[in-house]
């Protein structure tokens, strides 16, 4: 995998984890606006509808920060694989060569 600015370097995990913090602050942000938003209908005499838009919103927001971190998981675990597989098609394309063991000078 490619690194999204710099096409020759390739993505590290330190890369896929900051992006991930930053949509989950994104995600914060925005449960903090269903809250405020919320709360205007409830001081505005509309419990239900506060109520309502509470716990649509929360489920929302949670449901995407849950998304996100899975596929956040997913990309980490495809860059290790990805990684793992670059190693063993070096291995398999350069095979070490076996000399064999020098023989025992005493005879035995």
């Amino acid at each position: 995998m490619r690194d999204i600015f710099d096409q020759d370097r390739p993505m590290t995990l330190g890369a896929v984890k900051m992006a991930t913090a930053l949509l989950g602050l994104a995600l914060l942000a925005a449960g903090l606006l269903v809250l405020l938003n919320a709360s205007i209908f409830l001081f505005q005499g509309h419990p239900l509808v506060a109520l309502t838009k509470l716990v649509v919103g929360v489920v929302a927001v949670i449901f995407l920060f849950v998304t996100v971190r899975l596929l956040g998981e997913i990309l980490a675990a495809l860059h290790r694989l990805n990684d793992r597989l670059a190693i063993l098609g070096d291995d398999i394309r350069n095979p070490r060569r076996v000399t064999a063991t020098p023989a025992d000078p005493s005879g035995d």
